[in-house]
């Protein structure tokens, strides 16, 4: 008699282990790229919704007005922010630098190899540079000592190592730092007179509409230029970020008239109404001037390219951007308020042209019921 054997029973398949860490940053970096693309949205909305509201403020005055309002408006946005968006986006992506860096004590010659390919790839791009041309020859002579340089550290051991680290170095100086010193100049220079100029547009402007739209188009402007200098721009999510950051402000710059407009009223109290008048503006474009500072130097860590940039080294980044925010607060503050001092003037005339048309106006009423006798 034929026993019943069990039929086999498959057992079930235990899934892949996933990596923890790799799983949390592949869910951060979908997080970091949507809020990068909302907060663009927004920006956007913010100035369009603005605009909305000057719209049917001229449509009730009449309907051709409203209608050549929201043609002017959109003609300045393709023409102040599309077309400096536009030049960024076609400048060519840069290389994407390694984000391990070597231990300059105790270094790894995989590492160090794999670092100075970069440094010959990112030789290649600066030879493209327009501002670079007449280094050209000099940057050919830097790709051969690099490839020398490289076909050492294929022969050399684990004890030559820390030489082989002090030669790298060396070379990162003498061969792309030196070229990178020009651009940089250039780069510093444009980030000050950009984030003054900011300063300067929305302390005069006196509307929060207003302001969020100098705001986005001196920032697309200024981040267009950055990557022209460097003629290269980061990858897709360098670019996303740095999108995000230029919306951030806009938001925040529409917020910060409420904010400083209660601020002027408050020193207004304490000082007289002149103070306060001229406080609230003043503050607005300072503030507006130092978050152009910041963007416009985490910009330039991206569009350099040259060192590498992970969700590890970003707070130090950020941290060194603030830095250097701080070092040129000073002068951009002393800036603004020289090229405010025209604000001080217009609102010392303003009052003065209010308190002489109100006195005229009281002594022409006077004259329609006859002048008050005069005392012995």
């Amino acid at each position: 008699m034929a026993k019943n054997v069990p039929a086999p029973v498959d057992a079930p398949v235990e899934p892949a282990p996933q990596w923890e860490f790799a799983s949390q940053w592949s869910k951060a970096w979908k997080v970091l790229k949507w809020s990068g693309v909302a907060l663009l949205t927004i920006a956007f909305l913010t100035v369009i919704g603005q605009g909305f509201l000057f719209y049917r403020i001229f449509d009730d005055v009449h309907p051709v007005l409203g209608y050549s309002f929201i043609l002017i408006l959109a003609a300045l946005l393709l023409l102040l922010v599309g077309r400096p968006l536009a030049s960024f986006l076609s400048m060519p992506v840069a290389a994407k630098p390694p984000h391990t860096p070597f231990d300059i004590e105790k270094p790894d010659i995989s590492l160090l190899s794999q670092r100075l390919k970069y440094d010959l790839k990112y030789l290649a791009m600066l030879k493209r540079n327009p501002l670079l041309a007449d280094e050209v020859s000099a940057m050919e002579e830097g790709i051969a000592i690099g490839r020398a340089l490289l076909a050492r550290f294929a022969i050399a051991g684990e004890e030559s190592a820390a030489n082989v680290a002090a030669d790298l170095e060396a070379f990162q100086k003498d061969h792309i730092e030196i070229h990178l010193k020009k651009l940089d100049t250039k780069v510093d220079k444009l980030i000050h007179a950009e984030a003054v100029g900011v300063g300067v547009a929305t302390a005069f402007s006196m509307n929060g509409t207003v302001d969020a739209f100098v705001v986005l188009w001196r920032n697309a402007n200024l981040i267009a230029r950055i990557s022209q200098i460097y003629f290269g721009r980061p990858h897709l999510g360098g670019t996303l970020l740095i999108l995000r950051d230029v919306a951030a402000i806009v938001i925040v710059s529409r917020a910060l008239e409420d904010v400083t407009d209660m601020t002027g009223d408050v020193i207004g109290g304490l000082l007289g109404r002149m103070g306060g008048l001229i406080a609230g503006p003043v503050m607005d474009g300072a503030v507006n001037a130092m978050l152009t500072l910041k963007m416009g130097y985490l910009a330039k860590r991206r569009c350099r390219a040259f060192e590498g940039w992970s969700a590890r080294q970003a707070r130090s980044i950020s941290a060194e951007a603030l830095e250097r925010v701080k070092k040129e607060s000073g002068s951009v503050a002393t800036d603004l308020l020289k090229r405010c001092g025209g604000l001080t003037s217009r609102a010392a005339w303003a009052a003065e042209q209010t308190m002489s048309g109100s006195r005229n106006a009281w002594s022409m009423v006077q004259g329609w019921f006859g002048r008050k006798p005069s005392e012995a």
